[in-house]
């Protein structure tokens, strides 16, 4: 097997990416700490290091090189490494503890030391919108409530004595309390002083073991009584981490609509992950469209409302989640597609998500166990691949392994990193001021001014080529193609001739 790749910093291309002006070579984590390019880990399900069939923190340790080398990432977020009694792990028993499944503490400090050894900064989810009904909080609070004793943990939750909306009853007493999602998740009472006071200590905890920052799980359930109120708590969490680490970095998951994510970000904690280009299957739209110019104008749009709310507020885009079905398992997914797709996102501004098997075309849908499957390391050496979920029930037969794509120049894996190498030459694609340019239809084209320079990006998002005039656009510089990327994979390559562009079908090019 080829060994991990140590960046080289060249550039490939998808999109047709122009460039004008020059471009700074950039540094191998970025110029700007907070822009990061992340990659989600569902723990249990990507590397096993132990042979027992689940996926556990020194997998993810012996996997550091394929993440930070051969596919390009600089960020990892962890979904839940606190004790569970489930799978998911996301109804946590014990803050500040390790899932024994998992591994231990000393893992987790093996793994963080060698995340930054290679420049890479460590998310872990942060769940307490709920905790687990095991957890102890919650079993005192139950104890209490029995056997009619007041309890300080009673406070720690929202308890009635008849049922609500929203409500669950506890086995067959007569005790009733809100757990929005399902009655193993307690809600946590996020309001009371206590509890916030037991959120500080479990961010301090792992602050200070090294994180870097915190994934927000279920944001938009946090208040369900006051969800006026969520922007102060935002405010609080993110002054009370920032207190600890000043670069310390929060994402938040609010899947609601667009005018109560740019509310959220009023409030100072820095990313929302996009779920209103998801939920409108923005990407998708554009793509079966083959409409970029109307794609650029919403890109354009939603960050500016995000400069607006808050200046220094910085989008997470994503195609893939745990949550949802994998790009690969419907929408007419081919491997063109799945590039092109892909390379929209990674070049939009801000820190972008890629779900672990994203970028090997990895397929699931329906119940949310087929959306975790394994990661497909290879077809034929299965020795660190984890086993499927309880109830998991999706073929991965078709999936090529990453050692195979590895070794194919064209593979998908191999494209991903392309794009990633692409971000890190040219900078401003993540950082600088985007601005939609008036292209003709096919073309996804805008221009970012970042650090005194200005990128032009363009990509053809259909299957004919399609030229533009630079003049028509109000490019007066001489500028020549710096850079390409190829999702078709063939050797029609974008030019630039007495100032037209010339895309051919699905691609992009760089000129400065």
């Amino acid at each position: 097997m080829r060994r991990a790749r140590k960046p080289t910093w060249g550039v490939i291309g998808i999109a047709f990416v122009m460039i004008l002006g020059g471009c700074a070579q950039g540094p191998q984590v970025g110029l700007v700490d907070e822009y990061r390019n992340y990659y989600q880990i569902f723990v249990g399900s990507f590397a096993d290091s132990d042979g027992n069939g689940l996926g556990d923190l020194n997998g993810i340790t012996e996997k550091l090189d394929y993440i930070r080398y051969d596919l390009g990432v600089d960020g990892i977020w962890l979904t839940p490494i606190n004790p569970s009694p489930t799978y998911h792990k996301y109804d946590v028993t014990n803050y500040k503890g390790i899932d024994p499944q998992f591994g231990t503490i000393l893992d987790f400090r093996r793994f963080l030391e060698e995340a930054h050894e290679r420049g890479i900064r460590v998310l872990i989810d942060l769940v307490i919108q709920h905790t687990s009904w095991e957890h102890p909080w919650f079993t005192e609070a139950i104890k209490a409530l029995k056997s009619g004793v007041e309890s300080p943990y009673v406070d720690y939750y929202y308890f009635g004595s008849e049922p609500h909306e929203g409500y669950a009853q506890y086995k067959d007493t007569n005790i009733y309390y809100d757990a929005e999602f399902v009655a193993e998740m307690p809600d946590l009472n996020v309001k009371n002083p206590v509890v916030r006071e037991e959120i500080a200590s479990i961010v301090e905890f792992w602050l200070n073991e090294g994180v870097d920052g915190f994934r927000l799980d279920a944001t938009t359930h946090l208040l369900p009584s006051d969800p006026g109120g969520e922007k102060e708590f935002f405010e609080w969490l993110n002054a009370t981490c920032t207190q600890i680490n000043p670069d310390a970095y929060l994402v938040g998951e609010a899947w609601t609509w667009a005018d109560r994510i740019v509310s959220y970000y009023e409030s100072g904690i820095p990313s929302f992950f996009n779920y209103p280009f998801y939920v409108d299957d923005t990407i998708n739209t554009a793509l079966q469209a083959k409409d970029g110019a109307t794609l650029a104008t919403a890109i354009e749009a939603w960050n500016q409302r995000l400069d607006d709310a808050h200046p220094s507020a910085i989008d997470a885009p994503f195609i893939s989640n745990h949550d949802i079905n994998r790009p690969a398992s419907h929408l007419a997914w081919n491997l063109t597609r799945g590039k092109l797709s892909a390379a929209i996102y990674l070049l939009m501004p801000g820190n972008p998500f890629i779900y672990y098997g994203e970028e090997i075309g990895m397929v699931g849908s329906g119940i949310d166990q087929n959306k975790r499957m394994p990661m497909v390391w290879s077809t034929t050496d299965t020795t660190s691949m984890p086993n499927p979920p309880h109830y998991a029930d999706y073929d991965m037969s078709a999936v090529v392994g990453v050692d195979v794509q590895r070794e194919d120049p064209g593979s998908l894996l191999n494209f991903y990193h392309e794009v990633l190498e692409l971000k890190v030459k040219y900078p401003a694609i993540a950082r600088g001021k985007y601005a939609a340019l008036d292209t003709e239809r096919a073309i996804l084209g805008w221009r970012s001014d970042y650090n005194k320079r200005v990128i032009y990006v363009f990509e053809n998002l259909s299957d004919a080529t399609v030229t533009q005039s630079l003049t028509d656009l109000g490019i007066k510089s001489a500028v020549t193609v710096r850079d390409t990327l190829l999702p078709a994979g063939d050797d029609q390559i974008p030019t630039l001739d007495k100032r037209v562009l010339t895309l051919p079908p699905y691609t992009v090019a760089v000129v400065g």
